[in-house]
């Protein structure tokens, strides 16, 4: 029987390991390292580089906009894109920030009051998003892992 178990272990480790890479593939599209707003607003061509080697570039005037929505410190520290991870496996279209600041403003912008440390975003959440400020969004797709043999 305990041949069973770690048989099952290899093929648990294995389908992870699948899964992540796959994952790696599906977001590959996300920045290596986010900028600052105020930094990205200094910039000729306001950009980061994501991990498929490419580049990202934000509309001056989405990041303007934004701009409006924070004060000097926010700014500074608002990292961009805004990461929303998007995970299937708790519902279709929920997507959720944990970024703290991401989440303040983001809030703001949507007219959201806070009742925790993270936002959860709805379809209709997303799209007022992506119709607004489509370039400062980036979407991630993570599966929670629970893989295992019983």
């Amino acid at each position: 029987m305990e041949s069973n178990s770690i048989y099952g272990d290899r093929i648990g480790k294995s389908i992870e390991d699948l899964l992540n890479f796959e994952l790696k593939i599906v977001n590959k599209h996300l920045p290596i390292q986010r900028q600052p707003l105020k930094k990205l607003l200094n910039m000729d061509v306001p950009h980061v580089k994501l991990r498929d080697g490419s580049m990202h570039i934000f509309r001056r005037s989405e990041l303007e906009t934004l701009r409006r929505y924070l004060n000097e410190e926010e700014a500074e520290r608002l990292e961009l894109p805004i990461i929303v991870i998007l995970r299937p496996d708790i519902g279709e279209g929920i997507g959720i920030i944990e970024d703290p600041i991401a989440v303040k403003v983001v809030a703001r912008i949507l007219g959201i009051t806070l009742s925790d440390a993270r936002l959860t975003l709805y379809k209709p959440h997303i799209a007022m998003l992506r119709r607004y400020f489509d370039t400062l969004f980036q979407f991630a797709i993570v599966v929670e892992q629970d893989i295992g043999t019983h």
